[in-house]
């Protein structure tokens, strides 16, 4: 017989209390960015994945031994020309990502890093206190080291640039599931000062169906997959959302 389980309302009211994370990564096409969320999140590989549409994907982690419910929107990097205001705005810290064998993806990485210094202060409640301008908690990681064969981008130049921006450095291969990749993550997201328990609005609750989710052996994890256009303005009205 089947059996379908349901969640209790405990269960639904544990995930509506729990603090939040929200990770904006960013990048030029083709240097990775979908590939190496997946590996954070699930540790598989997904290979090659090029989309002209935001993904947001939400799991559980443990940040400190604290349960924290992760969103990680992975902007499009289709319409690099553009600065992605908005996706900035709405995350607590940004991972820009670049391939070191594409020296065109590093300068695009560098213009935002650029542009985020320039900017007052940015990003949503989790950078401070109200009222309290605190920088946005930045990391840099280039991408792509099993081919350095081809590597365009030295890694002092990587170093430098992070260094002059107040971004973190990091190199890695999402490929060969590089340790490095898990670092730079982990120190990212304790770098975020406080998660936020409730939000202005919740993008999560405003896509469209969940397409997916995926577990992992080594934590307590939980999630899924959201495709989206962009990341809506608070006064879109929700969608209807298939249950995962």
């Amino acid at each position: 017989m089947l059996q379908i389980k349901r969640k209790s309302p405990s269960m639904k009211d544990e995930r509506a209390s729990m603090p939040r994370v929200r990770i904006a990564v960013i990048g030029s096409s083709r240097v990775g960015k979908s590939a190496l969320i997946v590996r954070y999140l699930t540790r598989r590989y997904i290979g090659e994945y090029h989309s002209n549409t935001d993904l947001l994907y939400r799991q559980t982690v443990p940040i400190n031994g604290t349960p924290v419910e992760l969103e990680v929107i992975d902007v499009s990097g289709s319409n690099s020309d553009k600065f992605p205001a908005e996706q900035i705005q709405w995350a607590d810290a940004c991972l820009l990502v670049y391939a070191v064998t594409d020296r065109s993806s590093f300068e695009y990485a560098t213009e935002v890093l650029s542009a985020l210094k320039r900017a007052p202060t940015g990003g949503s409640p989790a950078h401070g206190p109200a009222g309290a301008a605190a920088p946005m908690p930045l990391a840099l990681l280039g991408n792509k080291t099993d081919l350095d064969h081809l590597r365009q981008v030295t890694t002092k130049e990587g170093q430098a640039i992070s260094a002059a921006h107040g971004a973190s450095f990091s190199e890695a291969s999402v490929a060969d599931n590089s340790g490095d990749l898990y670092r730079c993550v982990d120190r990212l997201l304790a770098e975020v000062r406080t998660p936020q328990r409730t939000r202005k609005f919740s993008v999560t609750k405003m896509l469209g169906s969940l397409i997916g989710g995926s577990g992992n052996s080594q934590t307590n994890r939980s999630g899924s997959m959201v495709a989206c256009p962009r990341v809506p303005a608070p006064a879109r009205p929700p969608l209807a959302a298939a249950a995962p």
